[in-house]
């Protein structure tokens, strides 16, 4: 092939670095196709640089291919022991693996090789957040921030540690006093009533009031408002294990939700206002989302997650009397099973029987499948209740609903704002329109 290995004139090998120098430039310019066909030639070819082994783990991670990605960070730091980034890259793909106290062991590395390094205090901050460590959370993302201010991504991942932790010292770092503001939003409501368009409009107006006062510029990635409790529901074992090995695991057969779809982003804030106000027993785990997916129906969605079908019909029964006085009278929650993704690969999974045993049940033969999958020490980290109440993370949450109603087509959206957000960039590619 031109451009690598041998030239075809001369028969003379390319010099090393300029091999690897042009497999650099082709990842730097974002050719990821030739990037990898470079990385891979370099590799198979023995030319053996730090920089191709974590370069290219870079690449596999973002395919999903963690396995193989770890093996060449791995490769990378025993090329180069003292490589600071290939430790805190190391420790993300760990994290993303159920290893969270290797992956806090990596960033303390790479902060320990550089001291000054931002993206490894945010890591080992977001690692902290998992183990439910969260002043110590709190420390290294403030650190972090010290460090590179300008960066956004440090910026979100401080403002979601809000969303469970309560600092100590309001006072130490401005996004802490406007979060305070934000906190102070009312979302109560009338149990009796059919809650107004007008108090929703004048709702986000009034976060919008206190987002203009500080000129934030602020963007989140995130879509869902999530409301948890103390149980962890293990959802990113659940989901590596049925993306990497293509089952559903045995937890997943226990677990349904209730759904309620609405058809307007007005009701879809008045539903989050319900679920504020939700009181059931266990305080079920609960979230209000935008659906972004490409092959899933439907566009705004409320979720509650419940352990067996009799607690779901249960909750179904008592979520319906107040969505019926709050939003509508003809609202009603149905009952579904585990994950969408799993009934798309496996039809019967999804089908539910009130009274009897269900259509699909678990495979036996999947259980050596997870034992083996779960083989090492793997830590899926702590579910950190949700501090209740409004706050800054959510509203920005919002705002990207708000992006989302306005690509959809949802004229509704016009009573609330005609304002412009840019939003996440995977908005680009929605294709979903509302009828």
């Amino acid at each position: 092939m031109r451009g690598f290995g041998e030239k075809k004139t001369k028969n003379v090998k390319i010099n090393k670095d300029q091999i690897i120098n042009q497999a650099l430039r082709f990842h730097y310019e974002g050719n990821i196709a030739e990037a990898i066909k470079h990385y891979k030639y370099c590799i198979n070819h023995n030319l053996q640089d730090y920089r191709v082994f974590s370069n290219y783990g870079l690449i596999l991670q973002n395919l999903g291919k963690l396995k193989e990605a770890e093996l060449c960070q791995r490769k990378a730091i025993e090329l180069k022991p003292d490589f600071e980034a290939g430790h805190s890259n190391l420790g993300t793909i760990l994290k993303m693996t159920g290893k969270l106290k290797e992956a806090e062991l990596c960033q303390r590395k790479a902060i320990e090789l550089k001291p000054n390094f931002a993206l490894a205090h945010s890591n080992l901050g977001n690692i902290l957040y998992d183990l439910g460590k969260l002043r110590e959370a709190e420390i290294s993302l403030i650190k972090a921030i010290e460090l590179n201010p300008t960066d956004k991504n440090i910026e979100k991942n401080l403002i979601r540690l809000l969303t469970v932790h309560n600092p100590k010292k309001i006072n130490s770092n401005h996004l802490f006093k406007i979060n305070q503001e934000f906190k102070e939003l009312n979302t109560e409501i009338n149990e009796k009533k059919i809650i107004s368009d007008k108090k929703i409009i004048e709702f986000y107006n009034n976060g919008l009031t206190i987002y203009k006062k500080y000129n934030l510029d602020l963007e989140t990635p995130f879509t869902q408002i999530f409301q948890r409790n103390e149980k962890n529901l293990d959802c990113k074992r659940h989901k590596l294990i049925f993306n990497t090995q293509k089952i559903i695991p045995k937890f997943c057969f226990e677990c349904y939700k209730v759904q309620i779809e609405v058809h307007s982003i007005i009701d879809l804030l008045k539903l989050y206002f319900v679920f504020n106000s939700l009181k059931i027993p266990k305080n079920n785990t609960r979230k209000c989302m935008i659906e972004v997916r490409k092959n899933v129906d439907g566009f705004y969605k409320g979720l509650i997650y419940c352990s067996s079908l009799k607690e779901a019909f249960i909750i179904s029964e008592q979520i319906n009397i107040k969505i019926q006085r709050n939003i509508r009278s003809n609202l009603v929650s149905i009952v579904k099973r585990g994950c969408t993704e799993y009934g798309v690969a496996f039809p019967k999974y999804k089908e539910i029987r009130k009274s009897s045993n269900q259509q699909m049940k678990y495979i036996e033969e999947w259980q050596k499948i997870e034992k083996k999958f779960d083989q090492g020490e793997r830590n899926w980290g702590k579910s950190n209740q949700t501090i209740e109440g409004f706050n800054l993370n959510n509203f920005l949450i919002i705002r990207n609903w708000i992006i989302y109603a306005q690509k959809i087509g949802d004229i509704s959206v016009n009573k609330i704002t005609n304002e412009k957000i840019g939003g996440p960039k995977s908005f680009n590619y929605l294709n979903k329109i509302l009828n």
